[in-house]
């Protein structure tokens, strides 16, 4: 039974119907034998009584009634004879058709429906289970895909929507500082200016604070119109030489610390010729994370390159102060910076961004303290 389980739904329905019809043949072929058999016994009946003295005499009467009787039995037989077998047989094909649908089809078909009236109310938690090999059997597997990557999407979904709450929050949390200093600046100068002492000295700091936090706040909304697109970026991984990457990357990177006193050691370990990654995103998280590592390491910077044929892995170690205990504990979030500095040019999202086009690339980002200073880790796999 477990093999026609398995077999696909044609064999199946063939191998079920022949089965059931030579059942039915085959009660076909007794039951026409039978009728035949019990037909003669009844043609060679005797209409006659024995009497006790061996004298033989008809019964008139009675050898009537006997043939009229025999006459009704066999004109049933004759009937019986050609009904009984077409009888059998088309009931031996419903039958097959009833059994075919409550072994091949009705559990299959049980699971699709609740699998479909789940997915349209987006209950999608749930696991839509392969009954057979056969054809309903990867129907239930490609509805099973399907529900699995509508989980995925959906989840992704929800972590965007989430994710775009906390930077809204974000982003509305540090504009107040800026906004609350204009309109301190603003209401100094319209206050001077009603009492008519305002003079060029006095107005100079309020403007300038004015022009200052004005500034911040153009950046602030720049680096959220940049994240935003980094959302909408598409990944897009191709085949690329892992020599290549090397030489591509260790020219990038030596740009990016001609300008600086840190000492950058670049370390490449593969054992394959090819992989596959988006160089776009790969570079813009290789040269951020490396250009956060100058900023505050002290001598050197390290960055290893690792590829795999699943994935490729970017190392950053430096021996600055490390990642406070602030960033460790809140991750890669937004507008979250390690120092207290007033550097208007950092505004906390270069993990961030780093940490999203991570998650683009099927990866992740991860942030950790060593004895001798800070480690990132940017993971790129097949999205």
């Amino acid at each position: 039974m477990e093999k026609l389980k398995n077999k696909g739904l044609k064999k199946s329905f063939f191998m079920i119907t022949a089965l059931f019809l030579s059942a039915g043949i085959l009660l076909s072929v007794i039951s026409f034998t039978a009728c035949i058999k019990i037909r003669s016994i009844f043609d060679n009946s005797p209409e006659i009584k024995v009497t006790m003295d061996n004298s033989v005499r008809f019964s008139t009467s009675e050898m009537t009634d006997s043939v009229r009787k025999n006459e009704a039995v066999i004109s049933v037989l004759s009937i019986l004879q050609l009904i009984l077998p077409v009888c059998f047989i088309v009931l031996s094909l419903i039958l097959a058709d009833v059994f075919f649908y409550h072994f091949k089809l009705k559990k299959p078909l049980e699971i699709l429906t609740q699998g479909a009236e789940r997915i349209q109310h987006q209950r999608l938690d749930f696991t839509i289970e392969k009954y057979s090999d056969d054809e309903l059997g990867s129907l239930c597997s490609t509805f099973e895909t399907m529900r699995s990557e509508l989980l995925r999407t959906s989840q992704e979904l929800w972590r965007q929507a989430e994710e775009r709450k906390r930077l809204n929050a974000a982003f509305a949390h540090d504009l107040r500082n800026p906004v609350t200093v204009l309109k301190g600046s603003a209401k100094i100068l319209s206050d001077k200016l009603q009492t008519g002492s305002l003079s060029p000295s006095e107005a100079q700091l309020p403007l300038s604070l004015i022009l200052q936090y004005s500034g911040r706040i153009e950046s602030y909304i720049s680096a959220m119109t940049s994240v935003q697109k980094l959302e909408e970026l598409q990944c897009m991984p191709k085949p690329v030489e892992c020599s290549r990457l090397k030489e591509e990357l260790a020219v990038s990177l030596s740009l990016l610390a001609s300008a600086s006193p840190i000492t950058l050691d670049f370390r490449f370990d593969t054992n394959i010729d090819h992989t596959e990654t988006d160089k776009n995103i790969f570079f813009n998280v290789a040269e951020n994370l490396v250009s956060n590592s100058l900023r505050y390491a002290k001598s050197r910077t390290i960055v290893n390159l690792s590829c795999t044929e699943k994935e490729v892995r970017l190392t950053v170690c430096d021996d600055g102060p490390g990642f406070p205990a602030s960033v460790l504990n809140k991750g890669a979030a937004p507008f979250l910076r390690g120092d207290s500095s007033s550097d208007d040019e950092h505004f906390g999202m270069g993990l961030y961004v780093c940490r999203l086009l991570c998650l683009k690339h099927g990866g992740s980002l991860i942030i950790e303290n060593t004895a001798e200073g800070s480690k990132t880790t940017a993971i790129f796999s097949k999205p």
